[in-house]
């Protein structure tokens, strides 16, 4: 059966313009002629039909001829062959058509026979037998038109492919891809560049080789478990380079499906976040650091994000912010900052948030006991390779 996207109006006529063409032409060739034989005219021809009923291509005897038959094929849909007979000037006095129909109704165009002489001898034995060859014809054409289009759809499909491999290679990022079956199928260049292996390498142990042993078999469990449910997948884990070092890779994986709703298998991106890694880890030795100089030095100090998120408060702090009920999660609704100048302190976190540079700043407050108390503040941004990752803000009575 002649595939359904053929019978739309602006494609088939795309099919319908290569049918003809080599390799297959020979064949129609024969057949023609295998018509004009049997039927012993000097004209039989194939016309094949676009969607406005215009001739786009025609093979076949009686070349001559063809300007005297424009008025075909006439598009039949009836199924059985149509006589014209005497059709009027010219040489031509005899014509005969039939349509050529695929097995899904599709009209492709008609088979014409003609000749210079009348036929009143035709009878409708001959017309059925008419019919009968336009549809071993049709037959033959249809299977071509098949053929044509599982070829565009194979070009068309490498082509697709072809691109991705393209924009694939191109990407800062590593990406790998695996089929329905689980296994791996692809890996980009950025993939190979990092890994220092060839594609038959990583494609042999599925990608897993560059995995830290360490890691390997969690990660592969939980790459299965997300495949098994064809959901996305978020997995930390480090990765040896192709100098022997091991980067910290975020890796994320998601379900891919075909236009049909299959499932075609998993592709995953994966970041090199080994630096933010080590920021954090730089954050927490500051925190620490913070925590054992505040607490010496009886300090007030609050940890921060770089958005103003309290992360961290020194323990002299929070029996205060306890008693108060101020549960809070930013700087100038905190305790400390409500009771000690809030507005002067967010102006000294966004300037030095900004900046990148420490900021002091004092606040004036009466104690609980009625005496005048005055607090000096430091703001420390962390910011190690220019980029913001946390604030410390220190608070100390002033003398």
């Amino acid at each position: 059966m002649l595939a359904p996207s053929v019978t739309r109006p602006d494609e088939k006529s795309r099919y319908v313009e290569n049918i003809l063409e080599s390799p297959e032409r020979p064949d129609l060739l024969r057949l023609t002629a295998l018509v004009e034989h049997l039927f012993q005219v000097p004209v039989a021809y194939l016309a094949l039909v676009d969607d406005r009923g215009q001739v786009v291509s025609r093979i076949g005897s009686g070349r001559e001829h063809w300007p005297l038959l424009q008025t075909y094929p006439l598009s039949l849909t009836t199924g059985r062959a149509t006589v014209l007979r005497d059709t009027g000037p010219g040489a031509i006095r005899f014509a005969a058509s039939a349509p050529l129909m695929t097995s899904s109704g599709v009209s492709l165009g008609d088979l014409v026979i003609a000749d210079c002489a009348a036929r009143p001898s035709f009878s409708e034995a001959d017309q059925a037998a008419l019919s009968e060859l336009a549809c071993t014809l049709a037959s033959k054409m249809e299977l071509r038109l098949i053929a044509l289009q599982a070829r565009e759809s194979v070009l068309a499909l490498h082509e697709t492919e072809r691109r991705f491999r393209a924009i694939a290679d191109a990407a800062p990022v590593l990406i790998v891809c695996s089929g329905p079956d689980g296994s791996l199928s692809f890996v980009n260049k950025t993939w190979l560049d990092f890994s220092g292996r060839s594609l038959k390498e990583e494609l042999a142990d599925g990608g897993f080789g560059c995995v830290h042993p360490d890691s390997r078999k969690i990660v592969y469990q939980t790459y299965w478990r997300a495949f098994q449910a064809r959901e996305p997948v978020t997995v930390e884990f480090p990765m040896r380079r192709h100098d022997g070092e091991y980067r910290w890779m975020l890796c994320k994986g998601v379900p891919r499906f075909r236009e049909d709703g299959t499932f075609a298998g998993f592709v995953g991106t994966m970041v090199d976040f080994t630096n933010h890694y080590k920021a954090i880890a730089e954050v927490q030795k500051h925190a620490l650091c913070a925590s054992a100089v505040a607490g010496v030095a009886g300090l007030y100090y609050l940890l921060l994000d770089p958005h103003g998120k309290v992360e961290q408060m020194s323990p002299a702090g929070q029996p205060a912010i306890h008693q108060e009920q101020a549960a809070v999660a930013y700087l100038w609704d905190t305790w400390i900052a409500a009771r000690h100048g809030p507005e002067a302190i967010r102006a000294a976190f966004r300037r030095s948030a900004t900046t990148r540079n420490v900021v002091q700043l004092r606040t004036a407050s009466t104690h609980a006991d009625g005496v005048p108390k005055e607090l000096a503040w430091t703001m420390t941004p962390i910011a190690p390779a220019g980029e913001l990752i946390a604030l410390v803000a220190t608070a100390s009575a002033s003398p």
